[in-house]
């Protein structure tokens, strides 16, 4: 044979000849021709299995020195990258020798037992209802390369080729049983019956759940296989499945149930929304996914989780009416978001009504606040997009008057976000909403915020600064006549920055509109053609006074004139 396929001579699978194999091992990983022979040549002759039952016997007999050097050695291979050697490690046959090799760490004071969990683990997997042997072998494979790489190998430190020579064997077998499984109608039936059946253990459960998780991941990842998937998984019931898992005891169940949610709103959007709006116009419903995914929002015990803020991204991709326009007709979409402020918000915002009293917050730990920073975000994507619909319900529900509430609250990031929803408020620049904040004084807990700080310069008092800038700017005049009216001697003391014209802008304002009325002349004085007088210097409102006088004089005489027939 030439030289360059010439097959590597592999040493005798003997206790004492394990360090020249590690020695072997670790040699042909500096070359790229030569870690192919050596595959090739551990290939040919079987040579992994015949480690494996060499490593039964130094673990039998507690040959500590030889089972950390095939600890060593099944690393390597590994590290070889070779799909070939993978399809035999990774197989029924071989995987718990190999997983027995890696436990030996010599870095280790004792071996960890992963034998025992991954039998376990694989024993759970057996839920899965998969029918095809080959497509169970694929699987088996698939989920025992995963837990090699998410236990023995943690940090990609073999080097560059092994973590994407894995990832790929993993990745590829993922194709093989997705491409099989999504198309698979009983399949999907099954898994969604065990699924939402109460007779399923918990663990069970969470299996089949996260198997779904990555079943959609996959799916959902190619776009010639995403709408059939899609609209297979619809016709089955993948939603109403959903709806139920989310509503569960369940953190990690529940959890994977919201990822799976968040996946489908952010490929189909209109899918998850002729769901919801289908559900809404059905009365014998006891609840609904709209409400389910509130209720959960609200009661989500753990901030730091990001479940909750995931919950609140799904909904504003509901309410998103461009979406909503696409997944419906308008009257349809009407209907929806009649049913949307009818019910469900004042759900939502039933925790910051019940929080902020009249002038002071109930509770302010970091629960509550980043609850109601969340609401909050809620709210201003609905101010934004649902203008009509959220200021009927802002004004009949005075909720105006609770968000500056929030103000007193000792987290910041709480503060900012009631700021931000006033602010988009006035940046719809709509009258009804500014006179409606100028009559309950809704600014003054911001402008106190500032004043109270001194001269503290920090995030809150710049984005102040730049709505009083807005304000002045965008000639806010009912709001513009209400800060100077009300708080114009307080901005005056503000001196560590450049403040704003609001007063000469008021005053402006003032002037002209003095000046308008006082240009409208009267009546009387219009209609009596007479030669104008010589112009007199008068006050104008004097001049005012005359022209009423004179305009009562026409009237009393046009009295007094007989009728003319």
């Amino acid at each position: 044979m030439p030289a360059r396929r010439r097959l590597i001579d592999l040493p005798p699978c003997e206790t004492n000849r394990l360090g020249d194999i590690a020695d072997l091992v670790t040699s042909a990983l500096s070359s790229c021709s030569r870690r192919e022979k050596l595959a090739l040549a551990m290939k040919r002759k079987g040579y992994i299995p015949k480690l494996l039952e060499l490593f039964q016997a130094c673990e039998q007999s507690e040959t500590t020195e030889a089972l950390h050097q095939l600890y060593g050695i099944m690393r390597g291979i590994l590290h070889l990258g070779k799909s070939s050697l993978f399809e035999v490690m990774f197989s029924k046959e071989c995987i718990m020798d190999v997983i027995g090799c890696l436990e030996y760490d010599p870095s280790l004071a004792q071996p960890k037992h992963h034998r025992q969990f991954a039998t376990k683990r694989a024993n759970l997997k057996k839920i899965v209802p998969i029918r095809d042997s080959k497509i169970q072998k694929k699987f088996h494979q698939m989920y025992q390369a995963q837990y090699i790489q998410a236990n023995f190998l943690p940090n990609p430190d073999f080097g560059e080729n092994y973590p994407s020579n894995l990832t790929s064997f993993i990745r590829r077998k993922k194709e093989e049983i997705f491409r099989v499984l999504e198309k698979d109608e009983e399949f999907l039936s099954d898994v969604f019956v065990q699924l939402t059946n109460e007779a399923t253990a918990e663990d069970e459960r969470l299996e089949l759940v996260n198997f779904l998780k990555e079943l959609c991941a996959s799916s959902l990842m190619f776009y010639q296989r995403r709408e059939k998937f899609l609209q297979r998984s619809a016709k089955l019931g993948i939603l109403p499945t959903l709806e139920i898992l989310i509503g569960m005891n369940d953190l990690q169940v529940r959890a994977a149930a919201t990822d799976i949610l968040s996946d489908l709103a952010d490929f189909s959007p209109f899918m998850v929304q002729e769901f919801v709006m289908k559900e809404a116009q059905r009365s014998d419903l006891d609840t609904d996914l709209i409400s389910v995914v509130i209720e959960q929002l609200i009661c989500h015990s753990d901030p730091e989780s990001g479940g909750a803020e995931q919950l609140m991204d799904v909904l504003c991709t509901l309410l998103d009416p461009g979406n909503l326009l696409r997944a419906a007709e308008a009257p349809q979409v009407s209907e929806f978001l009649n049913f949307f402020y009818t019910c469900c918000i004042p759900v939502l915002t039933a925790p910051l009504l019940a929080n902020a009293g009249e002038g002071t917050l109930e509770i302010d730990d970091y629960q509550v606040a980043k609850l109601l920073a969340l609401i909050l975000k809620l709210l201003t994507f609905c101010v934004e997009w649902h203008k009509e619909h959220m200021r009927h319900y802002i004004i009949s529900r005075d909720l105006l008057r609770r968000v500056p509430v929030l103000m007193n609250s000792k987290h910041t990031f709480l503060a900012l976000s009631a700021f931000k929803f006033i602010r988009k408020i006035i940046g719809l620049r709509d009258e009804h909403y500014n006179c409606y904040m100028a009559r309950g004084n809704l600014l003054e807990p911001f402008l106190l915020a500032v004043l109270e700080n001194g001269a503290v310069y920090h995030l809150l008092t710049s984005a102040v600064f730049e709505l009083l800038e807005f304000i002045r700017l965008e000639d806010g005049k009912s709001l513009i006549g209400h800060l100077v009216e009300k708080f114009c001697q307080a901005l005056g003391t503000i001196d560590y920055v450049q403040t704003f014209g609001l007063k000469p802008k008021y005053e402006k304002e003032k002037h002209q509109q003095e000046q308008k009325v006082n240009s409208v002349p009267c009546r009387g004085c219009s209609s009596k053609k007479k030669t104008p007088r010589p112009a007199v210097a008068a006050p104008k409102r004097r001049l005012r006074a005359d022209c009423s006088d004179h305009e009562d004089q026409c009237n009393t005489v046009k009295r007094k004139r007989p009728r003319q027939r």
